[in-house]
């Protein structure tokens, strides 16, 4: 029914976004790595759209930022019990290359990060994504940036076992990465709480 959405951001937060389209705003779930991309309130922004409905929640609206993220959103949502709410919780923490290396290696460490995913979960998303993600194109990602995604990655983990928020880490990670090489993951983590304490106080 929906294929992109392209209008006015009205709001955003890390869980949602809306966007005005001609008068009308529409009310869509999206996973952190869309909400990282999302320009300024009051921009034009065009966001890939997955539709769904049912008895229970009605008619509910699903936000990508590209065409690839939407694809693996689909490709979760095949899995047996595997539903929207954690569909895009895996999209929130991982992202769609680094996921797709992770099913591909079996990398069951990786996606039991994601809140709500154990082992057997992860398990089972590796089992019945190995022979479709290959479908999923995306531009290939030069050996330094999928180093520097490891290294992102494991700060990331580390900083969640230490009890922060993935919505309130990811940004500080971000911004850190662009303005500086880190070696290893433990220089970035130690970067990032130093960040995180300074706004704190």
């Amino acid at each position: 029914m929906f294929s992109y959405l392209k209008g006015i951001l009205a709001k955003k937060s890390p869980f949602s976004a809306v966007v005005d389209c001609s008068g009308v705003g529409y009310e869509i779930n999206i996973p952190l790595s869309t909400f990282d991309k999302l320009p300024e309130i009051g921009k034009t922004v065009e966001i890939q759209i997955h539709f769904t409905m049912n008895e229970n929640e009605g008619i509910r609206l699903f936000g990508f930022w590209s065409l690839e993220e939407k694809e693996m959103f689909r490709q979760l949502l095949s899995i047996s019990k595997i539903g929207p709410k954690t569909a895009i919780s895996v999209l929130s923490g991982i992202s769609v290359p680094n996921l797709i290396r992770a099913v591909q290696t079996g990398d069951v460490k990786l996606i039991s990060t994601v809140p709500g995913i154990g082992k057997k979960s992860a398990e089972r998303l590796i089992i019945e994504l190995k022979d479709k993600v290959g479908k999923i194109a995306f531009e290939d990602v030069p050996i330094a940036d999928l180093e520097k995604m490891d290294i992102v990655r494991e700060a990331e983990s580390a900083l969640i076992t230490l009890g922060y928020k993935l919505y309130e880490i990811r940004k500080v990670l971000t911004r850190l990465t662009k303005e500086n090489d880190y070696d290893s993951s433990e220089e970035l983590l130690k970067a990032t709480i130093k960040d995180l304490y300074k706004k704190r106080n």
